[in-house]
């Protein structure tokens, strides 16, 4: 999934790449920090109104509303049983554009090049859509980028339990876990929210 899209999506699925994963030395002090660091409901409803701002905003940016035209022809195209040599060169030509529609188009929520959780609030605070979203809310940069990697952290940690593993991963607090488990339907709700017209 194209990262403009992934945007738009939370909990889980950018754990794996961020920079708070185990084992990166420079993440120690990161880690520390989200283990003391107390989710609340209120917190979570403002992400939940930045997600959605920025999420109002990007839909009017030409590139994003090409991309969704171009993954709606690959997709139409994937669905057919059988397809053409041509319609085949066809699926090939637009998933390339696919590609080079994401890398021309910078994804200030992504984690994956964030460095450092200061690396990424920095990076987020220099987006004009983001920093709009943020100001709307009155949160700083600094502390959208905690309690969304808290958020990312804890739906893991809930994902975890849910499948049997009680080890709750380094640098999270259980608070949170237990949040995200008693809110967990209200959550999911959110993210469909988020990803609703991709």
């Amino acid at each position: 999934m194209p990262k403009t899209v992934r945007a738009l999506s939370l909990l889980v699925c950018l754990l794996a790449a961020s920079p708070l994963s185990a084992g990166q030395a420079y993440a120690d002090a990161d880690l520390k920090e989200l283990s003391t660091y107390t989710l609340t409901m209120d917190t979570i409803y403002k992400i939940n109104r930045v997600m959605q701002n920025y999420a109002t905003e990007i839909k009017k940016d030409p590139r994003f509303a090409q991309l969704l035209r171009v993954q709606a022809e690959i997709e139409a195209l994937k669905k057919k049983d059988e397809r053409t040599e041509a319609e085949d060169q066809k699926l090939e030509a637009l998933e390339a554009q696919e590609r080079q529609i994401d890398e021309q188009t910078p994804n200030p929520l992504s984690l994956n090049d964030a460095g450092t959780l200061n690396d990424w609030a920095a990076k987020l605070q220099k987006d004009r859509v983001v920093a709009a979203a943020l100001q709307k809310e009155g949160m700083t940069a600094t502390a959208f980028s905690r309690a969304f990697a808290a958020l990312i952290q804890a739906g893991l940690a809930a994902g975890l339990q849910k499948a049997g593993i009680k080890q709750i991963p380094e640098g999270t607090n259980p608070a949170n876990v237990k949040l995200v488990i008693d809110h967990e339907a209200e959550l999911q709700k959110m993210q469909q929210a988020w990803n609703s017209d991709k």
